[in-house]
């Protein structure tokens, strides 16, 4: 056995190694078996034992001599992202789906390329997973983020978020409960917003309220609608104090937390002196007790 086989490095530093030694003589009885290899396998340059490919977005080798970071898997081509040196980064070569289109699953699931489908397949193969066709799963809309619970006082600003999947492409309405139309109606100090994004086939929608008044709690929908179904969110606005009867209520809440923390030291000094006295007095008693006896 190798030094280098006993140590732990980066499996590149290891192949560099190998090729240092040369190839040597094949014996595929060695090999390792291939466990979760989800981009499929490969053959390194030796051309002996396979190993796993690499994932999209993992880093791999440019130039297919070298045999550094690894080959990149099954319709995945090892890509540099010049858009790095735009923000002051060195570009670092990684393995891209040379298809960008989506498919459909027989699963009825979207995937964003057929990379990632035959990932899917691969994690699982048991699930007898098939190719539907190229393009999007037609489906009812499917909230992928909804919007939250938001506790605020009044007066104060509150934003509500709602991220929607779905082809044919969604879209949104936001409801309030009790409210016979959708928002925002004609108040002013409601207001909404929508666009595409951030994946693709996706729709992303905001609902904010600026100022808000304790007659703005309850629930807010978010309803999502396409011409095959629709979905929905709900989330719930708490506003039970504005900011001054906030403040004043925390001041009142400290000041009584002061006094009561006032209170307790006083019962434990007095608490305190009383076992010293008992003490002291239990300990003049027994001395006496022991003068007595000697006399």
């Amino acid at each position: 056995m190798s030094v280098h086989s006993s140590l732990s490095f980066h499996r590149g530093w290891q192949w560099l190694l190998e090729e240092a030694e040369g190839c040597g003589q094949c014996q595929p009885e060695l090999c390792p078996p291939l466990l979760g290899c989800l981009a499929g396998a490969v053959l390194p340059p030796c051309g002996c034992c396979w190993e796993c490919a690499n994932l999209e977005g993992q880093m791999c080798d440019l130039d297919d001599t070298s045999h550094f970071y690894g080959r990149c898997g099954a319709g995945l081509e090892c890509r540099l992202d010049l858009g790095d040196l735009l923000h002051g980064h060195v570009p670092e070569p990684q393995c891209v789906c040379s298809s960008p289109e989506a498919v459909c699953g027989s699963d009825n699931n979207t995937y964003p390329h057929v990379c990632s489908f035959q990932e899917a397949v691969n994690t699982n193969s048991s699930t007898n997973l098939t190719l539907a066709h190229s393009g999007p799963c037609q489906a009812v809309p499917q909230i992928v983020s909804p919007p939250y619970d938001v506790w605020n006082v009044t007066g104060e600003d509150v934003i509500f978020g709602c991220e929607v999947f779905a082809y044919p492409m969604a879209s949104i309405e936001w409801w309030k409960d009790g409210a016979e139309t959708f928002l925002p109606g004609d108040d002013p100090h409601i207001s909404i917003q929508a666009r595409g994004g951030p994946r693709r086939y996706a729709v992303s929608g905001w609902l904010q309220i600026q100022g808000i008044r304790s007659s703005d709690g309850g629930q807010y929908q978010c309803r999502a609608r396409n011409q095959l179904g629709e979905a929905s969110a709900t989330a719930r606005l708490t506003s039970p104090l504005n900011s001054h009867t906030l403040r004043h209520s925390l001041t009142h809440t400290h000041t009584h937390t002061h006094t009561t923390t006032s209170e307790q030291n006083l019962h434990l000094y007095i608490v305190f002196h009383v076992v010293m006295g008992l003490s002291y007095y239990c300990s003049l008693m027994w001395q006496m007790t022991r003068l007595l006896s000697a006399a």
